[in-house]
């Protein structure tokens, strides 16, 4: 069913890890807090399923092959071959569609992705509330590639070049991008650090945009008592371009390495979710619950790991 369009148009004990943090904090204070208009809001959706059902919480907690969407260093510790396919049902025919890929290798580990985001059929109108004279369907596709490193046996650095595409109407851009990130392990705990989504400004018909940067900072725990694993999470998202920042928490409890329930808030949404995991194949479900959609919003993803 075709809706009216909500958009303008046409808008839519190292000291390495202390030296890091330096400098990210240099690079985010060349950033200015001015607000300003951003596009493909598309990429502010977390694309692992896992995740979402935790408030997309996974800076430092993130696992598998969508690990590098929230932080391009966590594929470092990947030590085996994976695969994973996604699929998220937002709202009305809103839907999105990801798959990514992961092989480690002595040097660099290797990851690629491609997102694909359908915003639905929008009805078009000169004006309200004029008769509709015609439909048209705004889409953004985004592609990864990955590579990263362990500098130690604690220590990880990683960078994912992107590719950005959107067609909005008649009229669509393109453009270059880039994320770097790094994580630290300790006995029980990670804490990770990222900058997404940098990269030039788009245009769409004389009108300039920014991508949607993001910085991430999150910490995470584990524990495990006898056959239950516990990993408690926590990011904290920063927008500079709107500048806006927000807080994620969830969490995982994991029976025998094989069922999985996860709870969590981010984005002013509650969310939940499961997963199974039985030999190679792993089952994840993931429910957020917005306040400004009618139904929640469901999420779904395949994953198989393999060694090589």
């Amino acid at each position: 069913m075709a809706r009216e369009s909500l958009y303008p148009e046409p808008m839519l004990k190292s000291l390495k890890p202390n030296l890091l943090l330096i400098l990210f904090a240099a690079l985010l204070l060349r950033i200015s807090a001015e607000e300003r208009l951003v596009g493909l809001k598309s990429l502010s959706f977390a694309v692992g399923v896992r995740e979402i059902g935790m408030g997309e919480v996974g800076t430092a907690s993130a696992e598998g092959p969508f690990s590098f969407y929230f932080n391009p260093a966590l594929s470092a510790w990947n030590k085996k071959i994976s695969l994973g396919l996604a699929y998220s049902d937002w709202w009305l025919d809103t839907y999105r569609t990801a798959l990514f890929f992961l092989h480690p290798a002595k040097l660099l580990n290797l990851g690629l992705g491609l997102i694909f985001f359908d915003y639905g059929k929008i009805e078009l109108r000169r004006d309200r509330p004029a008769e509709a004279i015609g439909e048209y369907s705004p889409k953004d596709i985004t592609l990864y590639f990955n590579l990263a490193r362990s500098l130690s046996s604690k220590l990880t650095l990683g960078t994912s070049f992107r590719f950005f595409s959107e067609r909005f109407y008649t009229q669509a851009t393109s453009q270059w991008g880039l994320d770097l990130g790094f994580n630290y392990q300790g006995k029980n705990w990670q804490i990770g650090f990222s900058y997404l989504n940098w990269g030039d400004v788009l245009r769409l018909k004389m009108e300039k945009f920014y991508l949607p940067a993001e910085f991430r900072l999150g910490v995470s725990f584990f524990w495990l008592i006898n056959n239950f694993s516990f990993r408690p999470a926590f990011d904290y998202t920063y927008s500079p371009y709107e500048g806006v920042g927000r807080v994620h928490l969830g969490g995982e409890v994991n029976f025998k390495e094989g069922l999985s329930l996860r709870l969590g808030y981010g984005r002013n949404a509650p969310a939940f979710g499961i997963g199974v995991k039985r030999g190679i194949f792993s089952f994840d479900y993931g429910c957020t619950i917005k306040k400004e959609l009618p139904n929640p919003s469901h999420h779904f993803a395949l994953r198989l790991t393999t060694s090589y």
